[in-house]
């Protein structure tokens, strides 16, 4: 398992690096914006001429304009969902599907490893970089509000939030990973992950902002990742992690099954 984890590291490692980076920065800049600029005054300036119902989703998409509202937004913002994402989708869509397309997995099969090391190995290679690219964001969320001198959300509720947002990816990672398993090439299988994530933040989206819709949040993967919650509340809903672990145990084994079963190339 060490030798496969070196190998996808050698592979990876600038694609990872990159979006652990932009990850961080993100979470270390929030700080600084909201430090810097009062947000709920100038929100309230400049949605003067706004409709009191257009005003009213824009806060409730956010959650308010307090400093810990904005904060945990953070973890919720598409910036964010999409670094993660990009990690998760992309990671499972080579395990198989891109290295069958590249012609690798035959290769790698022949050594003595057997499908099902060599299926933990990019499963706890995924776990582990998601992993620290959480805590990354937890350091860099910690470390802004110490630089700009906040005190809006503690460190046990940033590691909570983070904790969520590794779930939530990980559940991407098994989704598309089970996709994976049937695939042959790893551009189809990314662009299906993508699109599951998608419409899964889309129907979180405007489930959140249109009533009548608003049934479509329990549908969605994302609406069980709630940083806003987790804040007020200092705890993961017991729900939530349910749905997480169930679908990650539920979708690695079916991806496990098929890998195991399946011809390759």
């Amino acid at each position: 398992m060490k030798n496969l984890w070196k190998r996808l590291l050698g592979r990876r490692w600038t694609f990872l690096a990159v979006s652990t980076a932009v990850f961080a920065g993100f979470e270390f800049l929030i700080c600084a914006v909201v430090a810097g600029i009062d947000l709920p005054a100038l929100f309230a300036e400049v949605s003067k001429n706004f409709p009191p119902a257009m005003k009213g989703l824009i806060e409730q998409y956010i959650g308010g304009f307090g400093s810990a509202d904005l904060l945990a937004f953070a973890w919720n913002h598409p910036v964010v969902l999409a670094a993660g994402g990009a990690v998760a989708i992309v990671l499972a869509s080579h395990a198989v599907a891109g290295e069958i397309e590249e012609g690798t997995l035959e290769l790698v099969l022949g050594q003595p490893v057997s499908r099902g090391r060599y299926f933990a190995a990019h499963a706890a290679f995924a776990a582990a970089t998601l992993a620290v690219m959480s805590l990354a964001g937890v350091g860099a969320m910690i470390l802004g509000q110490r630089v700009y001198h906040l005190r809006a959300v503690g460190a046990a509720s940033i590691v909570l939030m983070a904790a969520s947002f590794f779930l939530l990816q990980l559940t991407w990672f098994a989704v598309t990973l089970f996709l994976s398993a049937f695939g042959r090439t790893a551009g189809r299988v990314s662009f299906a992950g993508f699109l599951l994530a998608l419409l899964s933040y889309l129907a979180h989206t405007v489930g959140q902002l249109w009533p009548r819709a608003a049934f479509l949040v329990r549908y969605s993967v994302n609406g069980y990742h709630d940083p806003r919650s987790i804040a007020k509340s200092g705890g993961i809903p017991a729900g939530s992690l349910v749905l997480f672990f169930l679908l990650i145990a539920v979708f690695l084994g079916l991806a496990l099954w098929k890998f195991e079963r399946r011809d390759i190339p």
